[in-house]
């Protein structure tokens, strides 16, 4: 008997179960409610066997349609004109807008939830005037924050302190970054004002007055050497005088060639910034640097939001550049080379290892006293064998290179029993000479190069 009571239990369980499934979903699921008085997020996500991902997907997926549900106004000439420049759609703009709005969402309330064997729904919903009224206040304090960061700027500029002017102006942007798409409404000095469009006018004007000069230009520097002139940049307010401007952050990059410089630097209370180049790598005759203010440096580098990226992109970003006149490192060749008791008179070696260092950027000198690297070579050459008419003679080198500045010997190496054949004991000395000047070539050269870092 209790086995059957058991069994009869077991029957009304499974009727129930499928009677549970079976139960018909409710009109909102398959009918999207209209309400004049809420916006309405209905939310879907699969199921999946073993897993409850479905009701953070289901809840995720109401909240983002109940997000779109909310209208993105994007109003006003300058915010439509910082879209043009900075090349992103409006649609797009809307779109990272919406991403906003979704964050920030509260105050909604979950209708009912349903669910089959197969699927789960949300229905979410947010009272119109409750999200208005919450969203209103949001954009309250947000306008008083900025206007009070704007005001400050503005006395600042007129009391020529462009420094901390722009600074203030750049973060009195930052609190209605979010609502940058609203018509935002202020009081400025006894004046109802578009506060979004103030700031901005103001930073571009501002901005449209800094101009970046070199003290140097057209720098005279070697290839793989520190340059010894500083690299030297004013930045000046440019009104009916010129006004020096302190505490600018400006970065420096190479925009033609490569080399090791300080590229962040700041300008003294004289607006003088002060860079160094301590290497060059690059081996083209003419590169340029790029010199601009860092405006990134003045903004609070946590923000991520997209509308803010873009609205700086958009500014008139005061820059210029400077000249480097780039050479090799000067080599200065001393070369005594004797074949069989005898000067020669058109040299074998020194002209072949000239040509080898011009391939890699050298420059050569006839100087000693400008030279950077002093390169001697002794060569000798005395006679081999006789055999069927065929001469061999072979010659003793010994090489080696000075760096000028240090006296520091950076090569030597000795090349013995370096033979040439020819028809006379002349002619292979001269044999000799040119494949000596192969073996120096292909071993000195890259060692210098590494050596003296060309």
């Amino acid at each position: 008997m209790k086995r059957f009571f058991q069994i009869l239990l077991l029957v009304c369980l499974f009727f129930q179960i499928n009677l549970l499934h079976a139960k018909k979903a409710p009109d909102w699921v398959t009918n999207r409610p209209i309400d004049n008085e809420f916006y309405i997020g209905i939310g879907h996500a699969s199921k999946i066997k073993g897993s409850n991902d479905h009701i953070e997907k289901a809840t995720s997926d109401a909240l983002k349609n109940l997000a779109s549900e909310i209208t993105v106004n994007i109003a006003g000439e300058v915010v439509s004109s910082m879209i043009e420049k900075s090349g992103i759609l409006e649609e797009e703009l809307k779109s990272k807008i919406r991403s906003t709005t979704e964050a920030e969402l509260e105050d909604y309330e979950l209708v009912e939830q349903w669910q089959d064997k197969k699927d789960y729904w949300m229905y979410y919903r947010l009272s119109k005037i409750k999200y208005k009224l919450a969203r209103d206040e949001k954009i309250e304090k947000a306008i008083s924050l900025a206007l009070d960061q704007f005001s400050k700027a503005k006395k600042y500029e007129q009391n020529k302190e462009y420094d901390k002017a722009l600074l203030l102006f750049l973060q009195s942007l930052k609190p209605i970054e979010k609502y940058i798409g609203e018509t935002l409404k202020a009081n400025y000095l006894g004046q109802s004002v578009y506060l979004n469009n103030e700031i901005y006018l103001s930073i571009q004007n501002l901005l449209s007055n800094i101009e970046l000069k070199p003290i140097t230009n057209n720098i005279e520097a070697k290839r793989n050497k520190s340059v010894k002139q500083p690299i030297k940049i004013k930045a000046i307010y440019f009104d009916s005088e010129e006004i020096p401007i302190p505490n600018l952050p400006i970065i420096l990059s190479f925009k033609r060639g490569e080399g090791d410089l300080i590229n962040s630097v700041n300008t003294n209370m004289n607006g003088i910034a002060s860079s160094k180049i301590s290497k060059i790598t690059s081996s083209e005759k003419m590169q340029i640097l790029s010199v601009e203010l860092d405006i990134s440096k003045l903004i609070n580098q946590d923000s991520t939001l997209f509308v803010y990226q873009n609205i700086l992109k958009t500014f008139p970003i005061p820059s210029t550049k400077i000249i480097l006149n780039v050479s090799g490192l000067l080599i200065f060749v001393e070369s005594e080379e004797i074949n069989l008791g005898k000067e020669l008179d058109v040299l074998q070696i020194e002209p072949k290892i000239k040509e080898s260092f011009s391939a890699k950027g050298f420059s050569f000198t006839d100087e000693m006293s400008k030279a950077d690297i002093y390169v001697t070579i002794k060569a000798r050459s005395r006679e081999g064998s006789e055999m069927y008419g065929m001469y061999s003679t072979f010659v003793d080198c010994t090489v080696s290179a000075l760096e000028m500045n240090s006296g520091e010997e950076i090569y030597k190496n000795v090349f013995n029993n370096i033979s040439g054949q020819g028809l006379s004991a002349e002619k292979a000395g001269i044999k000799a000479f040119g494949n000596v000047a192969g073996k120096i070539s292909e071993n000195m050269v890259p060692k210098i190069i590494q050596t003296a870092g060309q």
